[in-house]
């Protein structure tokens, strides 16, 4: 991993604003809500039809569904936000955040999203994003974590909107069939909440 100051393009790491309303807004024939449960079938589908692209995320398919649904349960009991993009109560996008649970790192979290691609460039992903960044603040986390690929410049762009500072790259930090793919780590420092608490 490059040194931050040796990192492409590196920007400071600045706080978080609170995103305007207009970031919340859900285009139409679509909504957006905390995940449950019941979603975990629909979220497993979703995920894996996005990893079988073999493009965006780190798998290559999605995990057994009993390891979907205890993941879902985890946020549910407290580990994290997770926000799903509904489309005729079919699941066509999530985004999560999911808390570290390490001494000395709990106020951090690591954020992953994706969405099907024919619901892709639509505003569903900042919609999302938006929600999910809403979510956190009520559990004092500081720093939202991601890594995503270079190559992957609308997810980018995405996570720049809403202030992610770029911090370093792994390079070739992924080999799949032969293939090198350099990974970009960002970062976004959320506000103390004490400030939100007057």
């Amino acid at each position: 991993m490059l040194a931050p100051s040796q990192a492409p393009g590196r920007r400071p790491l600045r706080e978080a604003a609170r995103p305007p309303m207009s970031e919340l807004d859900v285009p139409a024939g679509f909504r957006i809500r905390p995940s449950r449960v019941e979603d975990a079938e629909g979220i497993q589908r979703c995920l894996d039809a996005v990893a079988r692209e073999r493009r965006h995320i780190a798998m290559l398919e999605a995990p057994p569904l009993e390891q979907v649904r205890s993941f879902v349960e985890a946020i549910a009991a407290g580990a994290g936000v997770q926000f799903v993009a509904l489309q005729d109560e079919a699941v066509v996008g999530w985004c999560d955040v999911l808390r570290n649970p390490r001494s000395g790192f709990r106020h951090s979290a690591a954020l992953g999203m994706g969405l099907l691609a024919p619901v892709r460039g639509r505003g569903i992903g900042r919609a999302l994003l938006a929600a999910v960044l809403e979510g956190v603040r009520p559990q004092g986390l500081q720093r939202i974590e991601l890594e995503v690929y270079a190559a992957n410049r609308p997810a980018i762009a995405l996570y720049e909107h809403f202030g992610f500072a770029r911090e370093g790259v792994k390079q070739a930090g992924r080999v799949l069939d032969g293939e090198p793919a350099d990974i970009l780590c960002m970062a976004l420092l959320l506000p103390p909440l004490a400030s939100d608490r007057r």
